[in-house]
Formats: structure tokens, sequence, C-alpha cells
């Protein structure tokens, strides 16, 4: 290879292979960097909507017990009398009879100092009064309630004085606070006109009552064996110190999560220990959300496919750079090619024109100074004109290539008499050949028909003779053949020589390219590839046959 494609291809690849080499670092940088991002992002979301989840769960939950603050401690009963109603014996059923008015709340509950455990949805003493709907589930929760909070609760050490409240009533509202059922019985009674048949206690005149409440406070408790969060105040009175809460619905609160959680797995844990995503609700309990299985997959799925896409673009990139990179080099190639043939062609039109021009010279100088033998002057003429027909070969040739080169090479065939032709193109060569010491084999018809262009015929069989007598010197046997046959739908007309053969087959109707090696007789490497070209401008074609030598085939079609 010379040396400037070497040196365009060296360049062109440290150029290529830098280019793509630091955009591929830099660009697998920024893949790395959006991947991390990708995969950081279902995280990211789930701390951002822990955070959220969890102060908008502890506003409910706070306002939920600042609601229950505000209760009065015989709301946590069956039945209660409201110290704003009429004078005498009064009690109603108590707002929270027919169960909870909040969702989240599973149930309420009352614990005396004995343990005795209450519940204002359930009147073991009054049946009829408890809540209907739900009576069994009620009960349950009652029972539970004794099984599994009552001994927590009993005797819970009373809380900070300062965070208690007071609460005064009269002696007569206390009293039938304390015995709602008695109160009850006495109130139907009077209804009916009968004597009571319970005794209520008698209040002492302008006597009052002090009640001191101390304020809710979230608690963990294990209900139905589950850490359960659960609202607990203590209510001292006279008689002893009561403890009062409410039982948040576990369910209820997984379901509440669930629905604002949206695609995110939203949880809550009582357990200590450091968790992802995760916010405080309430003394104890910790809210954590993780992103959804599939999120995480998704993610996963896209930080790949960015790599991917980089990847793809990348190889795209480089395959269209290599390929333009190549381009270029066959370019430079071509262009190193060209400038070879262009050199080459100077030298063999040099050598190809000054051959018969030197001729035409020396006998051109004979004639005119009367020199030489003059019983030989119409010789010195004929060979005069025979080396003026080879210059304007060579001159048709570079003509007719030119004509190629350009796309207007035309030919106008014609059915005509093919062996006639022939016949006339083998008498015009043979001087020239019998000088040259060559000798034409005729095996021709003269009654052959053919559809030919009798000009393109003629620069053909005249290439083709020339080459056969030039490249077949060095023969013993210098005979060439030139025949013409019919075959089944056309006639072949071929050209034989006793010479090497030619060396490169399938490159020998190419321009500038020659059958022979550099060293063989003087060319320019054009004749074949016009006569192939206007073999096939007349619908016929132009082939090569190994034989003893060389033989040249024109196939045309019959006229």
């Amino acid at each position: 290879m010379a040396t400037r494609p070497l040196i365009a291809a060296g360049l062109l690849v440290v150029l290529l292979a830098g280019l793509l080499g630091a955009w591929f670092v830099s660009g697998w940088h920024d893949v790395r960097m959006r991947q991390v991002e990708v995969r950081v992002a279902p995280k990211i979301a789930a701390s951002t909507r822990a955070a959220e989840l969890g102060r908008e769960l502890q506003a409910e939950l706070d306002s939920l017990l600042s609601r229950e603050v505000r209760r009065p401690y015989f709301h946590y009963q069956n039945l209660m009398h409201d110290p704003k109603s009429s004078a005498g014996l009064n009690v109603t059923p108590s707002p929270l009879a027919r169960g909870p008015e909040e969702k989240l709340v599973l149930g309420y509950f009352q614990i005396d100092a004995k343990g005795r455990t209450t519940t204002p949805t359930v009147n073991d003493e009054v049946p009829e009064l408890s809540e209907p709907e739900h009576l069994a589930a009620n009960r349950a929760f009652r029972d539970q309630v004794v099984r599994e909070l009552a001994r927590e609760l009993v005797g819970t050490p009373p809380v900070v004085a300062q965070a208690q409240q007071q609460q005064v009533l009269d002696a007569d509202s206390y009293i039938q606070n304390s015995t709602p059922v008695a109160v009850y019985w006495n109130q139907l009674d009077s209804n009916n006109n009968v004597a009571p048949r319970v005794a209520v206690p008698k209040a002492p005149a302008n006597a009052q009552v002090t009640i001191t409440v101390s304020p809710l406070e979230w608690r963990t408790l294990r209900f139905h064996g589950l850490p359960t969060l659960v609202a607990v105040r203590q209510v001292q009175t006279p008689d002893g110190t009561l403890a009062q809460g409410f039982v948040i619905d576990r369910a209820t609160l997984t379901g509440w999560l669930a629905g604002k959680a949206g695609d995110m797995v939203a949880e809550l844990h009582t357990e200590s220990g450091a968790f992802e995503h995760a916010s405080t609700i309430a003394p104890g309990w910790q809210l954590t959300v993780t992103p959804n299985p599939r999120t995480i997959s998704r993610a996963a799925r896209e930080a790949m496919s960015v790599a991917r896409t980089f990847i793809v673009r990348f190889v795209v990139v480089g395959v269209v750079a290599a390929v333009v990179a190549a381009l270029v080099v066959m370019l430079v190639l071509r262009a190193e090619q060209l400038a070879r043939e262009r050199s080459q062609f100077a030298a063999a039109a040099a050598h190809e024109l000054r051959t018969p021009l030197a001729g035409l010279q020396l006998y051109g100088d004979m004639l005119a100074d009367g020199l030489g033998d003059p019983g030989k002057l119409r010789d010195y003429a004929r060979r005069m004109s025979e080396e003026a027909a080879r210059l304007g070969r060579v001159v048709s040739n570079v003509l007719g290539f030119s004509q190629l080169e350009r796309g207007n090479l035309s030919v106008d065939a014609q059915p005509g008499a093919l062996g006639e032709a022939l016949c006339e193109l083998a008498e015009r060569a043979q001087p020239a050949l019998d000088r040259a010491g060559a000798v034409l084999d005729l095996d021709v018809a003269r009654e052959l028909r053919a559809r030919f262009d009798r000009d393109a015929l003629a620069r053909i069989v005249g290439n083709l003779l020339d080459n056969a007598e030039k490249y077949s010197r060095g023969a013993e046997d210098r005979t060439i053949r030139l025949a013409a046959r019919e075959t089944a739908d056309a006639v072949e007309v071929s050209i034989i020589d006793h010479g090497p053969g030619i060396a490169d087959p399938d490159r020998l109707f190419k321009p500038f390219v020659r059958g022979v090696p550099a060293d063989g007789p003087a060319g320019l490497g054009l004749g074949l590839a016009l006569s192939h070209s206007l073999a096939h401008a007349m619908g016929g074609q132009l082939a090569y046959r190994a034989v003893d030598g060389a033989e040249l085939v024109l196939t045309l079609p019959r006229g």
C-alpha cells in the first residue's frame, strides 16, 4: 500500500479511536449516574411518601386524641347522667352506646379499681340497652379487654399532677353517674307509678365532688395477641381510680395506610430498630414506606435500558464512523490508484505514440530527402500508412474510452454481411501482420450475417488482432486464427493466438488493466475495455476462453 493511504488510515484510526474513546468514557459516566438516579428514585419517593404519610397519620391521631380529651368521663359507660340536664333522677344512653363514632376506633372501655371492665355498647344488667346490631362483636371486644388490657391498666401509677384536669360536679350528678342502672330502674318504676325496686343514694344538699382526669396518652399494648395502639387516661373519683380509653382498630388503620400509600407498601412497626424510610407517628410506633417490588423491578429494567440504549447508540455511531473512515481511506486509495493509472497511462501513451510517430518520421524523412531504395518507395508509403493506422487505433481507443467514461458511447447495430466485413478487415490487417512475422489464418464464410455496427466491429477486430500479434511475439507458433461460425441463436467471432495467455482473466476487461506482467509489451490497457463495451452496445458480448494461448470470442446476435 502506498504511503499516503497508510498515513491517512493511521490518522483516521487514531482520531476515531480518540473521539469514540472520549465519548464512551464521558457517556458511560453519565449512564452510571443516570442508572443510580433511576435505581434510587423509588427509594427517594418512598422516603418522601413516608414523611408525608407519617405527618398525615400523626395529624389524624392527634386530631382524634384532641377530640377524645374533651369527652366527659361518664360517656365511657352505657348509661349516664348529664349534669346539664333537668334536675331529678335522669339517665340516658351514652353517645358511645351505639358504637364508636370515630372510624379508627375499635371500641371504648372503662376499668374500675377492682378490675371490673365495662364498655358503652354492652349492658349486662339491662340487656335491652346493649347495642343490638353487633352484640356478639361488642361482647368479644369487652372480653378481650378483660383478658389482655385489664391487668395491664389496673393500678397504673397516677399521671403527673400538672397534666391533670379537674371537673367539679354536684353530688347528685356524681351519684347518678355512679349508679346509673339504679337510676334507670327508678325512672322506669316512676313512669309506671310503682314503688322503686332499687333505692338510689341521697346526695347531701349543695355538696360537690371533684373529679380529676388525666390527659389521654398513647400506649402500646397487646390486643388479640398483636401490639396495638391504645389511648388510656386515669379518672380519680371518690370511689377509686378508673382507667378509661379506646383501642385503635389495626385493620382499619392498615387499610387507611394502604389507601394512602398508593403503589407503595406502608407498614407499622413497634419493634425497635433503624428502619429505612421510617416516620415516627406515636411513641414506640414507626411507619415505614417501601417501594413496590414491581416498581423496583421496573426501575432496574429502566436502568438496564439506559445502558443498553447508550451502548446501541455508541455501536451504531462507531460503525457509521468506521464506515465513513473506511470510505475516506477508499477515496484516498482510489485517488492514489487513479494517480498511478494516470502516470502509467501517460508513460504508456507516450510509448505507444512514439513508436508509430518514429516510423512516420523515419519514412517521411527518407521520402523527403530521396534516401533509401527508389524501388521501395511504395513499400515506404505502405509502412507510413500502417504506422498511421496504428497511431489512429491508439487515438481512437483513447477517444472511445473518453466517450465511454462520459456515457455517450453509441453504436448503430444493423443486420448485415458479417462475413464480408470480417474478410475486408482481415485483408486490411494482413500486410502489417506479415511484416510483423505473424500468420493470419482466416476461417470465415462470406455469407455469414449478423446484427452489428461496422465501425464498432472494425475497432474490436483491430484491437484483438493487434493484441494477438503483440503478445505472441515470443511464441514459436505465430499463427493468429480469425474464425466465425453460427450457433443456435448467435454468431461467434473468435481470434486465437499461441502466446502466453491471460494471467488474470477476471480483471481482463477493466480499464488500464493488462493481462500480462508489467515487463510485457507496452500498452494502454484500454483496447479490451473499449471492445467489451462496444460488444455490449451491439447487443452481444466479448468473452475470454482459456486455450493453448488466448482466445477472445465476440458473440453477436444473428441478423
